[in-house]
């Protein structure tokens, strides 16, 4: 006779609020949301980026098939990849959406690794990246 054995999910739920909670009033998170909240709100900019982004998924697909790039399509590809680093807003919101993915990566390995190792696993198995600390810790990553 199998046996379904579940997790209380309720407790895990309730500290992620507590987390997510915490997160929501730190002063780092709120200027990012900012960022992207700046970024959103103008139009030029939301179309630059998704200019770009569709000329990079086109780039893309074309690498997956074996389709030589040409020098000229590279060359213009940079000159729009440097246009976006040249406006603020567009700066800003790819700078917070790499924090928050970052933020997003953090978690999930140490979720990962605590399931993977059966306990909390110390900063020096976790690595530079995941720890958080930028390499900031006494830990030898």
């Amino acid at each position: 006779m199998n046996t379904v054995v579940k997790l209380d999910k309720q407790i895990i739920m309730h500290k992620m609020q507590e987390l997510c909670s915490l997160l929501l009033q730190d002063e780092g998170y709120k200027e990012m949301r900012e960022m992207i909240d700046q970024f959103a709100a103008d139009e030029q900019a939301t179309a630059q980026y998704e200019r770009f982004m569709e000329k990079h998924q086109a780039l893309e697909e074309k690498e997956r098939q074996n389709i030589e790039l040409l020098a000229s399509e590279i060359q213009v590809y940079e000159e729009e990849e440097r246009a976006l680093y040249d406006h603020p807003l567009i700066r800003r919101f790819i700078y917070a959406q790499r924090e928050f993915s970052q933020l997003h990566q953090q978690i999930s390995h140490y979720f990962t690794k605590s399931v993977e190792m059966n306990r909390l696993p110390q900063a020096n198995e976790l690595g530079k990246e995941a720890c958080g600390c930028g390499g900031s810790c006494s830990s030898n990553h």
